[in-house]
């Protein structure tokens, strides 16, 4: 091939991938006709496809079987956004020459822009098939077979790539990802440390490992390696969340220090933005339907989806218009039930947040919700450009996202209680009597007996996820051991690397290792049998934990938890006070190994909550995602009236809300 034309389509090094498309012949000194296929060839170099699509028309009018010109006509078309053109000119070539890899990868890459993911993975199949030596296919065809619900076969080939080309670090980088995506994170960790090796300086790499290394329990120094990546990315709105969110997690910031943070990112990446805020005209006639949109890419498999489901299903539809936005590439079963929920369902995953903005603002949207904050597959930037009247957040993040442009985070008295976090929000604080219900899952086993009462150790446990395991925490558990020394700690999730970290810092804090007992990450209904071999469970400080407390005490398994001085430190206890179970709060680090000790030694009193906590819990739900749900409209009803009041004087136009 040109050289010119294979720079332009990337595909690496000539010795390593055979050329399809070779130079023209010699032309006699004098031509009596213009070579149309070096002249596209130069406009190729000078990247003016529109004069290289004319050339490489006329070069194919001339020579009808050359697959070469089809080729680069293809690729000068794919350049121009001329898809259908394009697909046609390259389904020639390959027709004309139908071992031409090149040609065969291009039309992949059309029939993907064209919203044909099948004929692009057919496409690339024969690709492989062909030239498993072209570097370049790897990763787009990966990606491909993720996003179309093969991830065995994605990492099969991903795994492939690295053997045949162990330096390029996008390959280890994608493998990452794979493995993260299957919360592996010990391994994406340990891919992603070999990744960054070779490539220390891509900023995506680091936010990737550091991801990974709060999943294993390495909070500090994953809020250190996203420092770097944020230094190399200034601009990168997901790097900055995602160290956001690595804060959340521990105590190194104070409260004052981590709203700095957020502060920080609205003035990084919102302020440029509010040049944009506007959504249209409204009808601000009272009583009218309401047209409410909820953001978030945890429509899925995922912990979220057990406390919007309730919400989604109790809506009353007569008054409430209901708009889902789903940002994550994948969809399931449970994307599927909620989709049925919703009135509106629109994926935008690889839709930019400009575009996600300009259709919420065509929706119509009046109240917009984001459900995920500094989480992954958050879509802030279309947030900050103020696409509804009225924007909340809410459930996905318990802090505040920064935002201007969000003008509430719905929660509840008992987790910001009136004049004690508002100094650390950018929003209002709009409080429910309740803001959260849930949904257990189908696969529970029934409760068992204390297994305690069985003859084995009175065992504690907790089932969260190791980001939310600090040392702070492992210090109270250790005391807890070392009071009660014949019983044990069960930790789930567990990896070799986190295991040995954990391991010594208790031994440091004086237990034994024999009172250790982990366990790997196991499947839903694995994880909730697991709730069989604990008799009390133990709350993570600061980051409470929640759905994994809403399981446990469905399972008859009620967590001790310390009372903080932030929402996301309150869960547990509020959970636990509004089902009357006072005693498993404690209000000091003290006061949490008294009362873990306590149902040590009084294992009738802890049988007796054990064995009636699933039928109290249950009507408690049910009941619960009735309120909560009427609570919510009913907020959301008087928010819209206090938006319509305050803009209906100033202009028909809405201008953006205070």
């Amino acid at each position: 091939m040109l050289k010119a034309l294979r720079n332009a389509l990337g595909f690496g090094r000539a010795a390593e991938h055979k050329a399809q498309v070779q130079d023209a012949p010699a032309q006699p000194a004098v031509s009596p006709k213009p070579d149309h296929f070096r002249l596209g060839n130069a406009a190729v170099q000078a990247e003016n496809y529109e004069e290289a699509a004319t050339h490489y028309a006329s070069s194919v009018a001339q020579e009808p079987d050359r697959a070469s010109g089809y080729i680069g006509l293809g690729f000068a078309l794919l350049q121009l956004g001329r898809l259908p053109e394009s697909i046609a000119a390259l389904s020639n070539a390959v027709a004309l020459e139908p071992r031409n890899s090149d040609g065969h990868f291009m039309l992949g890459q059309a029939h993907l822009r064209m919203g044909a993911p099948e004929a692009a993975l057919q496409a690339w199949k024969r690709t492989h098939a062909i030239a498993p030596e072209l570097e370049q296919l790897y990763c787009d065809y990966c990606l491909l077979l993720f996003n179309q619900g093969q991830p065995d076969q994605a990492r099969a080939l991903i795994e492939e790539g690295i053997q045949r080309f162990p330096k390029n670090a996008d390959f280890k980088f994608y493998l990452g990802n794979l493995l993260a995506e299957r919360a592996d994170y010990a391994g994406a960790a340990t891919v992603y440390a070999e990744a960054v090796a070779l490539n220390p300086d891509s900023p995506h790499l680091l936010s990737s490992y550091a991801t990974a290394l709060m999943q294993t329990g390495g909070q500090d120094l994953a809020a250190d390696v996203l420092k770097k990546a944020i230094a190399l990315a200034p601009d990168d709105a997901g790097i900055f969340s995602n160290y956001l969110l690595c804060v959340q997690y521990g105590t190194r910031l104070s409260k004052e220090e981590k709203f700095r943070v957020a502060q920080e990112f609205s003035e990084r990446f919102e302020s440029p933005l509010m040049g944009e805020w506007g959504h249209g005209r409204r009808d601000l006639s009272p009583g009218r339907r309401l047209r409410v949109g909820y953001v978030s890419g945890d429509f899925r498999n995922h912990s979220l989806a057990n406390f919007i489901e309730p919400i989604l299903t109790h809506h009353d539809k007569s008054r409430f218009e209901i708009f889902c936005y789903y940002s994550h590439p994948v969809a399931d079963e449970v994307s599927q039930r909620i989709a049925v929920l919703a009135d509106h369902w629109t994926p935008c995953h690889g839709v930019s947040d400009a575009d996600l903005a300009t259709r919420i603002r065509s929706d119509g949207v009046d109240v917009l919700i984001d459900l995920s904050g500094h989480t992954g597959h958050n879509r802030l930037l279309a947030f900050a450009r103020k696409p509804a009247p009225v924007q909340m957040t809410w459930l996905g993040y318990q802090a505040t996202t920064g935002l201007r442009a969000m003008d509430y985070r719905i929660t509840e008295e008992s987790l910001d209680p009136v004049g004690t976090t508002e100094r650390f929000h950018s929003e209002k604080l709009l409080r429910l009597p309740s803001s959260g219900t849930f949904s257990p899952s189908p696969e529970s086993p029934p409760v068992n007996a204390l297994p305690a009462f069985s003859g084995q150790p009175f065992t504690f446990g907790c089932l969260n996820n190791p980001t939310k395991i600090t040392d702070e925490a492992i210090s109270v558990w250790a005391r807890i051991l070392v009071q009660c020394p014949d019983a044990r700690l069960m930790l789930g999730n567990a990896t070799p690397p986190w295991i040995e970290r954990l391991t010594a810092e208790f031994l440091r804090h004086g237990a034994s290792a024999a009172q250790l007992l982990f366990k790997p990450k196991v499947g839903l209904a694995d994880y909730l049998g697991l709730h069989h071999e604990i008799d009390l469970a133990l709350d993570t400080f600061p980051y409470n934990g929640g759905t994994t407390s809403f399981h446990s005490l469905w399972m008859g398994v009620p967590p001790i938890t310390l009372d903080g001085d932030s929402a996301l430190s309150k869960v547990g206890a509020s959970l636990m006070r509004g089902l009357n179970l006072h005693q498993f709060c404690a209000a000091t680090r003290e006061d949490y190994v008294a009362r873990a000790a306590y149902f040590y030694t009084h294992k009738d009193e802890l049988s007796a909550v054990r064995s009636s906590l699933r039928s109290k819990f249950s009507a408690v739900l049910t009941q619960l995602a009735v309120d909560v749900t009427a609570w919510q409209e009913a907020a959301l009803e008087a928010c819209w009236n206090e938006y319509c009041v305050r803009t209906a004087p100033a202009s028909a136009m809405d201008g953006p809300a205070a």
